[in-house]
């Protein structure tokens, strides 16, 4: 419960971002490449300065009519992104995307940007402990033997 949002990462993934100059068009060519809901927006590779997620496509892009061909990533990115460092623990990273209606939040270190983890990986971590749990406690309750009172 209290563990930290850092085992939640996938391990030996890639940071996946791109550049403010890049098009809507060019980010979800490479969201989808990738098989991911976000793209982080860096700055010169290496200073993040926005996200931009499938919601962002939908509403910021699509519902405005907008051509993502010609409309720069910069122009319909979330700016404002909430960064987590690793040892946060992973409850927490819950509570802040159910507080803040998000779905998608990086993880780093200092400046060194570990990876994004989505509610999505939140939930999956959630439900095998769960599950665990619910096994762990069927088993201890099927296994014990009923107690036995004098006649």
């Amino acid at each position: 419960m209290h563990r930290p949002i850092s085992e939640v990462l996938r391990t030996g993934g890639v940071v996946i971002y791109t550049s403010p100059e890049a098009t809507v068009h060019e980010a979800v060519r490479r969201m989808a490449f990738h098989n991911v809901g976000a793209i982080l927006v860096m700055a010169n590779n290496r200073e993040l300065v926005g996200i931009f997620t499938e919601r962002d496509a939908m509403r910021r892009v699509m519902l405005e009519g907008l051509d993502p061909k010609s409309t720069p990533i910069r122009d319909v990115m979330t700016p404002d992104v909430i960064v987590v460092p690793s040892d946060t623990p992973r409850m927490e990273v819950h509570r802040i995307m159910r507080q803040k209606h998000i779905r998608h939040i990086p993880v780093a270190d200092k400046d060194r940007l570990l990876g994004v983890v989505s509610l999505r990986d939140v939930l999956w971590v959630e439900n095998l402990e769960k599950d665990f749990e619910i096994d762990t406690l069927r088993s201890y309750i099927m296994e014990r033997p009923y107690p036995t009172y004098p006649a």
